[in-house]
C-alpha cells in the first residue's frame, strides 16, 4: 500500500510538471513565482521518487532491472534538478518527466524473478556510483539531442511550432549537450576502468556483453567529441551521433540485463 501510494505520488507530481513547463515555456514573460512554483514541484517530485526507489530497492534487497532502471531515472531526474539552475534546461522537462512516468509504471507492472545483484567490493562500488552518474549526465545529453534535433528539422516551418519558438537558440543547446556529454564522457571512463578488473576476474555472459557495449558507447562518445573540437561537428549530426552512444549505453546495462532475464 505504501509503495501505491509512493508511485501514485510521484507519477501525478511529473505529469502536472509536465503540464507546467509546457505552460511556462510558451509563456514569454514568466513570473519569479512561477518559476518558484515550478521548482517546488519538481524537487518534491524528486523527492517523492527518491523514497520510491529506495524502497524498490529495499524490497529486492539489491539492484535489478526494475531498481536499475528507477535509479538511472532518478539520478537523470536530480542532475536535472540541479542544473536547471545553472543551465537554459527547462525544455528537457517536456521528454524527461513522461519518460520517468513511464517508467515507474514499468517498476510497478512488470515483476522480475531474477536475483538481485549486491556490491560489497569499494573499486565495484565506485564503478556503480560512475556509472549510474555518468548515465544521468549523458541521459541528459540524449534528450537534448532529441529536441535540438527536432529543433533543425522545425526551422523551416517555425509559424506552426509555437512551442519549439520558445526553446533556447541552436547555439545554446548544442552547448550544453557537449557541456553534458564531456562530464558524462570523463565519468563513463571511470566507470570502465574501475569496472575492468571485476570483469576480468569474474566474467559472465552478462558482464562481457554488458562490457563491449560499453565500450561501443564510449568510443561513438570519444568520436563525437574528437569531431566537434577538431572540425566543429553541430547540429543533426551531432545529435544523430549522441543518440547513438545513449542507446549503446542503454544496450550496455539494461537491454543486456533485461535480455539475460527473458531467457
Amino acid at each position: 500500500m505504501k509503495m501505491l501510494v509512493l508511485s501514485g505520488s510521484v507519477i501525478v507530481g511529473y505529469l502536472l510538471s509536465t503540464v507546467y513547463v509546457r505552460n511556462m515555456l510558451l509563456d514569454k514573460l514568466v513570473e519569479d513565482t512561477k518559476k518558484f512554483f515550478f521548482n517546488l514541484l519538481v524537487f518534491f517530485s524528486l523527492v517523492l521518487f527518491g523514497f520510491y526507489t529506495i524502497n524498490l530497492i529495499y524490497e529486492v534487497n539489491g539492484l535489478n532491472f526494475n531498481t536499475s532502471l528507477s535509479l538511472t531515472l532518478l539520478t537523470i531526474n536530480a542532475l536535472f534538478f540541479i542544473f536547471m539552475f545553472r543551465k537554459p534546461i527547462y525544455h528537457l522537462g517536456l521528454i524527461l518527466f513522461p519518460i520517468t512516468v513511464f517508467i515507474i509504471l514499468i517498476t510497478i507492472f512488470y515483476k522480475t524473478d531474477d536475483m538481485p545483484a549486491e556490491f560489497t567490493n569499494s573499486s565495484l562500488q565506485i564503478h556503480i556510483l560512475s556509472s549510474f552518474i555518468s548515465y544521468g549526465f549523458l541521459g541528459l545529453a540524449g534528450l537534448e539531442a532529441v529536441l535540438l534535433s527536432q529543433q533543425e528539422k522545425k526551422l523551416r516551418d517555425v509559424k506552426d511550432s509555437t512551442l519549439a519558438i520558445s526553446f533556447p537558440p541552436i547555439e545554446v543547446m548544442e552547448k550544453v549537450m557537449f557541456d553534458l556529454i564531456v562530464i558524462g564522457f570523463a565519468l563513463l571512463t571511470i566507470s570502465i576502468l574501475s569496472g575492468a578488473p571485476f570483469i576480468l576476474n569474474e566474467a559472465t555472459n552478462l558482464q562481457i556483453q554488458k562490457i563491449f557495449f560499453s565500450l561501443i558507447a564510449w568510443i561513438t562518445f570519444g568520436y563525437l567529441l574528437f569531431r566537434r573540437y577538431s572540425s566543429g561537428l553541430r547540429g543533426v549530426k551531432a545529435a544523430n551521433l549522441t543518440l547513438s552512444g545513449i542507446i549503446f549505453l542503454f544496450i550496455a546495462y539494461l537491454g543486456t540485463k533485461l535480455f539475460f532475464e527473458i531467457i
